[in-house]
């Protein structure tokens, strides 16, 4: 099967920014873009026949309104419809199983319904073998579009353990894409030694931290000779670094680690900061397995 781009909706403003954001890079990677509304279904009950009509024909309506905005705005486009029932928010990675990119809608900090902080995201981003894109909304409550700001560079948050050479390669292409600038930050904060005795002044100093992290750079600006890099060392906590980069940023990318068991969803903690408090798209990168 072709790859494709994924991007959830719920009828929410934010899911139709995501859709939006999804279709702009489907166009760059020339790909098919599936719009895809997941639909939990609740236990039954002597009335649920019902209500499942209803929710089928309110959720093909609103694919539907979806498709017909997307080929208006984006002529050319091949679009893809899916109403996907389902028991669980699992059924969202199945559907997804050979796409590229997960997109979805996010509300940011302090809320508590919508995709971001409901099962499904949550789970989507914790659990995904793939690239999950958050996209806050980009209309007022009025339902005026709030114009584009001007284009930005690509951010990214390097880390310097091994298994995360798949955010750094998306973060790359990512720029290549959008023929924008590369800002990479590393945070430095949790490098500083607690008993100065037991390290040597160089082992932490700010030469070193610059090489450390061109080096691991560098096979990247191999790979990715047209990309303009900005090299930046924090001396904030790593989810903090993110968070400041993204500031006037047009896409953050950022690694998940490797936080896949437990019975709640673990991502760590600079992609929980960069979803909570980035105001542009977040991209949350799974951990190489290879590594």
């Amino acid at each position: 099967m072709r790859p494709e781009i994924v991007v959830g909706l719920d009828g929410s403003p934010e899911s139709l920014s995501a859709a939006h954001w999804a279709a702009r890079e489907a166009q760059r990677r020339a790909l098919a873009l599936r719009l895809l509304h997941l639909w939990i279904l609740p236990p039954m009950t002597g009335q649920q026949i019902v209500r499942e009509d209803q929710q089928a024909a309110a959720s093909e309506r609103l694919l539907h309104e979806a498709r017909h905005a997307m080929r208006q705005q984006y002529p050319g486009l091949q679009l893809i419809n899916q109403v996907l029932p389902a028991h669980s928010p699992d059924a969202l990675l199945s559907a997804a199983q050979d796409a590229e990119l997960v997109v979805l809608g996010s509300q940011g900090l302090g809320t508590v319904s919508g995709y971001l902080l409901g099962s499904v995201a949550l789970y989507a981003v914790a659990h995904a073998d793939r690239p999950v894109v958050l996209v806050r909304t980009d209309v007022e409550p009025s339902g005026t579009r709030i114009p584009a700001a001007p284009p930005g560079g690509v951010a990214v948050g390097v880390s310097l353990r091994a298994g995360y050479d798949n955010t750094l390669d998306f973060a790359f292409d990512a720029a290549r894409r959008r023929d924008a600038a590369l800002l990479a930050v590393h945070a430095t904060s949790r490098r500083r030694p607690v008993i100065a005795r037991e390290h040597s002044p160089a082992e932490s100093s700010p030469e070193v931290d610059r090489q450390a992290l061109s080096a691991a750079l560098l096979p990247w600006r191999a790979k990715y000779p047209d990309v303009h890099v900005v090299e930046h060392l924090s001396q904030e906590s790593p989810a903090r670094a993110v968070v400041d980069i993204a500031v006037g940023a047009r896409l953050l990318v950022v690694g998940r680690g490797g936080y896949r068991s437990g019975p709640a969803p673990r991502i760590g903690s600079v992609a929980h900061a960069a979803i909570h408090h980035s105001v542009c798209p977040v991209a949350v990168i799974p951990h190489d397995p290879r590594d």
